[in-house]
């Protein structure tokens, strides 16, 4: 996903969790989602703490969401928060404020939610910006009982009296009915309010996941123009049948004049070979082939061969998706230790197999982790965000490279 709405540290809570915090963006796909509580050495989300670091939303800060939030709901309301159009921030900018005037902070994530539902869910009163205003509006319009009318003509026409009458008035009015005065002028929340989303219902809104997803539209592959706005969901591994439906929600003739983005991915390290294979071949044949391979894999592996191999691929530098199918095999030739995640953790593990009795603390030094990297060197070990990883006859960890090819008309670089 693309537009960044917030970012959170998770860690597992641990007195050591600070090693393996991991920093992730939101709005994520689940796969993202879970490589980060498999990164922080987490189980899932109820069982680890978080922590917003960053909000990139007008009108939205720390204090409106609060400390260590339930993560799938703070990404369904990032999801919301990026499908809103122009007008729909307005409104909730607006909606925000009177929830804000009516209750205290922190605002409940499933409200924060629901608010996003309801962005037209209120009454406008253009040029209407204080109390005063508001007195003058209800006043000229009527809307006062026929008492306070008299009230406010016996004071005299533009007298102090009759200015401090009608700013009362609209103070009392304004917060009996929670309303707020807004950039655009005197906002009252409607009373038809949707609550679309309840407090674990998250399979409502969730779709189908795929081993691999495809953006579709219908045009050049490298989205430097398109023929429409149209866009279809394409999951992989497809049929020839799901490949052309797709082309034809996007009114393309063909596969041939469609363009395609990976948008999702079961190994979110492997978005851009995916995308680069399919520039590199023209086609989505090997992106469909990977995903069938992933597919095949899910039948068999468990969740600790899915984090060995996410290791791999971090370690293997900058490897193809065809390489990255080849390293889906010989997992069993690899040692994945998750609780090393520093050097010196790896230099306490080697020197206590030869000197269990070493205390703890000669292994929190500086120069410990600098032994512990010539240890690695040696060794031809590699600590990962998700833990130590070798290969259990000591021999060298596979390594792919950027090379350079013939460079097209334009430049560029390409991987091999």
């Amino acid at each position: 996903m693309d537009k960044e709405i917030f970012e959170v540290e998770v860690s597992n809570g641990s007195s050591e969790g600070y090693k393996t915090a991991t920093v992730l963006k939101m709005p994520c796909t689940q796969a993202e989602l879970r490589d980060t509580l498999q990164k922080a050495r987490v189980q899932d989300v109820e069982t680890c703490e978080n922590e917003l670091t960053n909000i990139r939303y007008p009108g939205i800060d720390r204090s409106m969401i609060g400390l260590d939030v339930d993560l799938s709901e703070l990404n369904l309301l990032a999801i919301r928060l990026s499908m809103l159009s122009e007008d729909e921030r307005e409104g909730l900018r607006g909606l925000l404020q009177a929830e804000l005037a009516q209750h205290s902070a922190p605002i409940p994530l499933p409200r924060l939610i629901n608010l996003t539902f309801n962005t037209d869910n209120f009454s406008l009163m253009p040029r209407v910006f204080s109390d005063k205003d508001l007195g003058v509006f209800l006043y000229k319009n009527g809307e006062f009982f026929p008492e306070l009318i008299t009230v406010i003509d016996s004071a005299g026409q533009g007298t102090d009296l009759q200015d401090v009458l009608l700013t009362e008035f609209g103070r009392r009015h304004r917060l009996a009915e929670g309303g707020v005065f807004t950039r655009q002028g005197y906002l009252k929340p409607g009373t038809d309010f949707k609550e679309v989303y309840r407090k674990g219902e998250m399979s409502c809104f969730s779709r189908p996941s795929a081993p691999v997803v495809l953006e579709v539209r219908k045009g050049f592959s490298d989205g430097s123009s398109y023929d429409n706005d149209k866009t279809a969901i394409l999951n992989l591994p497809a049929s020839d049948a799901d490949i052309w439906r797709a082309a034809g929600e996007v009114d393309a003739a063909s596969p041939d004049e469609c363009a395609f983005r990976c948008i999702g991915c079961e190994i979110p390290a492997l978005r851009d070979a995916v995308d680069n294979a399919i520039d590199q071949e023209g086609s989505i044949e090997l992106a469909n082939e990977f995903a069938k391979n992933l597919a095949q894999q899910e039948k068999s592996w468990h969740e600790v061969d899915w984090i060995k191999y996410k290791a791999l691929l971090s370690v293997a530098g900058h490897p193809s998706l065809q390489d990255a199918i080849q390293l889906m095999h010989g997992l069993d030739d690899y040692d994945l230790r998750p609780e090393i995640a520093e050097t010196w953790d790896y230099a306490g593990l080697v020197l206590r197999e030869k000197y269990p009795d070493l205390p703890e603390v000669l292994f929190q030094t500086p120069q410990a982790a600098q032994v512990g990297q010539r240890m690695l060197e040696e060794r031809h070990a590699a600590i990962t965000d998700y833990g130590l990883l070798r290969r259990k006859d000591g021999e060298h960890l596979p390594a792919f490279q950027l090379k350079q090819k013939e460079a097209p008309a334009w430049g560029g670089m390409e991987m091999t």
